[in-house]
């Protein structure tokens, strides 16, 4: 959620899928109603974000709204709602899965976007009502560099914290504002090791770094001191 609107940003995780915002009628009261939107980029209706995509680029968006966003036929058709958007000419992505609020901006990852399909990184910029900038933040060419990655969070620093998922080995990555990743911790829990961590996040006061191995089903609690990272 964003703390400065109350808007909620919400993402998918479908091989083609949008992303999306809910605005509350009542601040911090979801289940009051409110109306759901799409991104679309400005000019370019239908833009594919999951190729030929360059770092850096800031792409004017507005929002489009979804207006069934709870359709009968989503029971057969799990598109239901994404095809809406694309009617409108929303923005298509592929596997969106983390997705984070802060420093004023909107973090959201794409597990396997990108020309090598081995995901992006992206930042959304709210600006005035209705509108914003998308920008990819970074899309690996090599798996090494990163590997689909999946749910973040901010670093004290503001730097993000990243984890993979992607079926071979997982690590934790740190991606700092100037697009430099490095590796932060790697899975090599005994017989789990090609398992993804996920849900990681801070301790309110920033002591305590939590984060998951999804398949045994294990929370793992890190000491910092985080100063540097």
């Amino acid at each position: 959620m964003d703390a400065t609107s109350g808007i909620v940003y919400l993402t998918e995780d479908q091989a083609a899928c949008g992303f999306y915002r809910f605005l509350p009628r009542k601040r911090g009261k979801l289940a009051a109603g409110g109306r759901l939107q799409m991104l679309s980029v400005k000019g370019r209706p239908n833009f594919n974000t999951t190729k030929e995509q360059r770092a850096g680029v800031a792409l004017p968006v507005i929002w489009v709204d979804i207006n069934d966003p709870d359709p009968a036929s989503v029971e057969r058709d799990e598109m239901a709602v994404y095809n809406q958007g694309i009617a409108l000419g929303g923005a298509t992505f592929s596997r969106l899965e983390g997705c984070l609020y802060g420093n004023g901006k909107i973090y959201f990852t794409s597990t396997s976007g990108g020309d090598k399909h081995l995901g992006q990184v992206w930042e959304y910029v709210p600006s005035g009502k209705d509108q914003g900038f998308l920008k990819l933040l970074v899309e690996p060419t090599d798996p090494s560099i990163l590997n689909m990655p999946d749910n973040l969070c901010l670093t004290p620093r503001g730097n993000l914290l990243i984890c993979e998922d992607n079926g071979v080995a997982n690590y934790l990555k740190v991606l700092n504002p100037r697009g430099e990743l490095f590796d932060f911790a790697k899975n090599i829990f005994d017989g789990f090791e090609t398992r993804e961590f996920a849900g990681v996040t801070f301790s309110p006061d920033f002591k305590t770094l939590f984060v998951n191995i999804q398949v045994p089903g294990l929370t793992l609690a890190i000491w910092g001191p985080w100063q540097s990272l």
